[in-house]
């Protein structure tokens, strides 16, 4: 007998649905590949254990120039988890990587590198340039590929947010 949590067609009824599936599965294993690269990297160059969301929260950061409030914040990366990001800015100023600065009200105040924060996305996007970036040379056309990528996967970002008011408005109204 056939095991109906097992069907061969699940998630992929037409082919529109089987390429949204293999690109989902694709966008779980690179987040899996790029959390465990950003975690080992910050960890060689700063001697620090920083889960992969504090990582990234400190690559932000620098890559905004200036202090960015959280607001700013929760809006680059696309995150709503406003206790999850403030537990990484807590986690970061108690490593000494950003510091707090006032700002008008305290929703203004916002977040800006410390030298050692500085030194150590430095450091970090040094042995980036020497480890990863030089790998996408040695493949013919894959910076042009990863450039395409990118607008590939910010588009779908649309489409979940999209998603997301719908079962919320399922939620609200009921099914039609």
């Amino acid at each position: 007998m056939d095991d109906p949590a097992r069907s061969e067609r699940y998630m992929t009824l037409s082919d529109q649905a089987a390429a949204l599936t293999r690109a989902e599965l694709a966008i779980l294993r690179s987040s899996g590949a790029f959390a465990r690269w950003i975690v080992l990297l910050h960890r060689a160059v700063s001697g620090t254990s920083l889960g992969w969301q504090d990582v990234a929260l400190l690559h932000s950061i620098r890559m905004c120039g200036g202090a960015q409030n959280l607001s700013e914040l929760l809006l680059l990366l696309n995150r709503n988890d406003v206790s999850t990001i403030q537990y990484s800015l807590k986690k970061l100023e108690q490593f000494e990587f950003i510091k707090r600065v006032a700002g008008g009200s305290r929703r203004e105040a916002g977040y800006q590198l410390t030298e050692r924060g500085l030194d150590a996305t430095q450091r970090y996007a040094e042995e980036r340039e020497k480890l990863l970036v030089g790998l996408l040379g040695e493949i013919n056309g894959y910076a042009e590929s990863l450039d395409a990528a990118a607008g590939a996967l910010e588009r779908p970002t649309g489409l979940y947010d999209q998603g997301t008011q719908a079962v919320l408005n399922l939620k609200i109204l009921g099914p039609r």
